[in-house]
């Protein structure tokens, strides 16, 4: 049996927890796993591997990754 990733969605598509279970464990555990969990893929070709932060995109079925604001230089 291969790792399965799995990731926790808030109500804003926002991971907020990522967990290496096995989706029967996950499905017959909703009191250890609450909430909406997506899975992710380590090392796929084509997804991004899902971090906390990051925000769920139900078209592409994939993570992206939060945008860090870009701090000038004062000079």
């Amino acid at each position: 049996m291969s790792a399965q990733y799995f990731a926790q969605l808030d109500d804003n598509n926002v991971v907020t927890h990522v967990a290496v279970v096995q989706r029967e464990f996950l499905e017959a555990n909703p009191q250890r796993y609450e909430g909406r969990w997506v899975e992710t893929f380590f090392d796929t070709e084509g997804k991004t591997y899902a971090g906390i932060g990051f925000t769920y995109d139900e078209v592409s079925e994939d993570f992206v990754e939060p945008v860090s604001p870009v701090i000038e230089d004062e000079v």
